[in-house]
């Protein structure tokens, strides 16, 4: 039997299939949903954005300065000059 005769496949096979598709396509969906419910989260539990203490218990707050515009414009202009 040929390759393209195998995958032939009349109107009800098709309509079928593609029935059969989406029913399993929901059933996957509603499987992840549900799942979400059934297993723990990975995330630690002590790391919210939203978290009214700063921060976890344990951890160091990360502090960003910034660098004054003036060093950050002559470190600009050194590195073109260089090139």
């Amino acid at each position: 039997m040929s390759a393209t005769r195998a995958l032939h496949l009349n109107h009800r096979q098709r309509r079928t299939f593609i029935s059969s598709l989406f029913g399993l396509t929901f059933l996957a969906s509603v499987l992840t949903v549900s799942a979400s419910a059934i297993l723990p989260c990975p995330v630690d539990r002590g790391r919210h954005a939203d978290a009214a203490a700063g921060a976890p218990v344990g951890r160091r707050a990360v502090v960003v300065e910034k660098k004054p515009r003036s060093v950050v414009l002559a470190q600009n202009l050194n590195s073109s000059s260089e090139v």
